[in-house]
């Protein structure tokens, strides 16, 4: 059973990405806390805008940050993160 909640608490705190002042930036949050935590990326590339019954329309982009000799992604849908995903190359 303490195995099993150590568990739990290790998969709670390593989900989301540490900013390198410290805060947890994760998925659902909106981009003002990236732009916040880490200025403007250092590439923006626009994957594509698509439309859905309703005249919804939904701006994809990929924003990317160099952190150290890591390079850090997110996928962005109308100013909310949907997800991320990081490199060393």
């Amino acid at each position: 059973m303490k195995k099993l909640l150590l568990l739990i608490a290790v998969v709670a705190c390593l989900s989301g990405f540490r900013a390198p002042n410290g805060n947890i930036i994760s998925k659902g949050d909106y981009v003002d806390k990236l732009i916040a935590n880490l200025g403007e990326p250092h590439a923006r590339i626009h994957l594509g805008t698509f439309r859905y019954p309703g005249n919804i329309y939904v701006i994809r982009e990929a924003w990317t940050y160099r952190i150290g000799q890591y390079n850090q992604r997110f996928i962005v849908e109308n100013s909310r993160i949907v997800a991320d995903d990081w490199s060393r190359f």
